[in-house]
């Protein structure tokens, strides 16, 4: 297959929910490809039903709640098998180091903190990612290594299945709602509820949704809570107790 070069990018799709910042993310992607037909939507689901009717050569997106739902399943979907995103850009600003490392198990050549880089080094991040090349900037790979250097990841300490509760209430249900969602029992839940304050170290339920939202467990927005990755941890939870209930039968 030969590289991608900058005629060969004739669509692009930006995802912002912010429409100022969409059209200054225009301005730069125009610098870099010129003759690129550039489409904006504001939500995730607006971006879904254009992806569906006419893939694009490289998708330009956030992670962040405003858009309205789970960017991390999104963008899961838009890389996956079926994708209808040759490349994929995240231009972000958040820094909460699950969401940076569900990003990093998905085919994403690209993570842009415009926080933290010169706007100039966008229009050559995004010709980069365009080419297939790998650029996540050095403060969102500093964010995900200084984590593991802790020794207290949240994505280590807590088990699929620790890590799949805590999505849920974390968003405030409570044990028998979390039970109902999930399809577990009462008491699994509380058990697990236990694991999460003795793990974490909190002691009431308004600090573990603090916890949970700091961690990017869930993103609380004035249209409800949003559990980014929720998909990807029932996947790994099922995949994990799939062979228990294998050897058990």
């Amino acid at each position: 297959m030969k590289p991608t070069t900058h005629s060969d990018v004739r669509s692009i799709l930006i995802v912002k929910a912010d429409r100022i910042y969409a059209e200054a993310l225009r301005l730069f992607i125009r610098k870099a490809f010129p003759q690129a037909k550039i489409r904006i939507e504001c939500s995730l689901e607006l971006a879904a039903v254009a992806l569906a009717k006419e893939p694009v050569e490289l998708l330009v997106t956030g992670i962040g709640a405003s858009l309205g739902g789970d960017a991390i399943d999104f963008l899961s979907t838009c890389t996956g098998r079926d994708s209808r995103a040759r490349q994929v850009l995240v231009v972000t600003t958040h820094h909460e180091v699950r969401l940076l490392t569900a990003l990093r198990t998905l085919p994403i050549r690209g993570v842009f903190d415009s926080t933290e880089e010169p706007p100039g080094q966008l229009t050559a991040t995004l010709q980069m990612v365009a080419r297939g090349e790998f650029y996540w900037s050095q403060s969102v790979l500093r964010c995900i290594r200084a984590d593991v250097a802790t020794g207290v990841s949240h994505l280590r300490m807590l088990t699929p299945c620790e890590q799949l509760v805590l999505s849920v209430i974390g968003g405030g249900s409570d044990n028998a709602t979390a039970a109902r969602e999930l399809g577990m029992t009462s008491g699994t839940i509380s058990s697990v509820r236990r694991d999460l304050h003795r793990k974490l170290g909190v002691q009431h339920r308004g600090e573990l949704m603090r916890v949970a939202a700091q961690a990017g467990f869930v993103q609380f927005t004035p249209a409800g809570v949003v559990r980014p990755g929720y998909s990807l941890l029932t996947a790994a939870h099922k995949a994990r107790s799939r062979p228990q209930q294998l050897s058990a039968a």
